[in-house]
């Protein structure tokens, strides 16, 4: 369970999610993530991976060689979002796994309405080609790549793995993946943000969801949901892991009790390590390295 102390923000807000409740998530958080962590974690920023201004990433070397590759996916509902929306977050993401032994990585896509509907699936193939073919110059192997994507993120991430347009691409080199807290059926009515994304005919919304798609893809899969999530976004997790738990193969799948939409990837770097210990074991098994430190 998340912090005791992070139930102020949670009793006064409950599942409801809004910037007035991302400031206040912001504001519990940002001090008390690890400085030392900050002062230790080398970052090269802004890095391009393609040609739109969009097309930048974030890196955070390895301290030794062949490590694994951690790529973070962030959200901003489809219109908004940035690897750097509120300093120290997400940055926190990468330095955490550069802490721990990993190459991190935290990249930008195109947000709508300019990247509409492929863009964001579109963009992660490019990052992870791009890293595919780089990640040994920053200390990571790219035979252990790991995408987490959350929210908006989660949905791209989701599309890429799951939608057959993307099949035969970088796809098939990742090692695993976790989507959190993501949007993954689009239906009428949609937010301003989600039909700026997924546009203005619901003829074509059902084609465009990730979980129409859904399988279990050949790598692990890692899918979590927090306990005070919306409940719209709640309930697509939980029909997501339905259906894909119908095959011989099932994801893994984690609750996060005491967390809101955005606070678990806010958490990592801090003095709760609960959600990080999480997504460190899950990459320790599915890369078969050791528990890093």
């Amino acid at each position: 369970m998340a912090g005791r102390s992070f139930r102020s923000v949670t009793q006064v807000y409950g599942s409801r999610f809004d910037p007035e409740v991302l400031a206040a998530t912001v504001q519990h958080w940002a001090p008390r993530v690890d400085a030392q962590a900050k002062a230790a974690t080398t970052c090269i920023a802004d890095v391009a991976y393609g040609d739109h201004p969009r097309h930048r990433i974030d890196l955070f070397p390895a301290k030794g060689p062949s490590a694994p590759v951690v790529l973070f996916v962030h959200g901003g509902g489809f219109v908004a979002g940035d690897k750097q929306v509120a300093p120290p977050f997400y940055a926190n993401v990468g330095r955490f796994f550069a802490a721990h032994g990993m190459l991190g990585a935290c990249m930008n896509y195109r947000r709508a309405p300019v990247g509409g509907w492929p863009a964001g699936a579109q963009d992660l193939e490019a990052a992870v080609q791009w890293l595919l073919q780089r990640a040994d110059l920053y200390g990571g192997d790219a035979k252990r790549l790991v995408v987490i994507g959350q929210s908006a993120g989660a949905c791209h991430l989701a599309t890429w793995l799951f939608d057959p347009a993307f099949a035969g691409g970088a796809r098939d080199r990742v090692l695993a993946a976790a989507l959190m807290s993501g949007f993954y059926q689009a239906a009428a009515p949609l937010s301003d943000g989600q039909r700026a994304y997924f546009g203005d005919d619901p003829a074509l919304y059902a084609q465009r969801s990730p979980l129409t798609h859904a399988r279990l893809p050949s790598h692990p899969l890692l899918v979590t949901l927090a306990e005070y999530d919306p409940p719209d976004l709640r309930r697509q997790s939980q029909d997501l892991v339905e259906a894909l738990s119908r095959g011989p193969a099932k994801p893994q799948v984690a609750d996060l009790a005491g967390h809101n939409h955005v606070s678990p990837l806010m958490s990592l770097g801090s003095d709760d390590g609960e959600v990080g210990l999480l997504l460190r074991r899950f990459i320790a098994r599915v890369a078969a390295s050791p528990l890093a430190d």
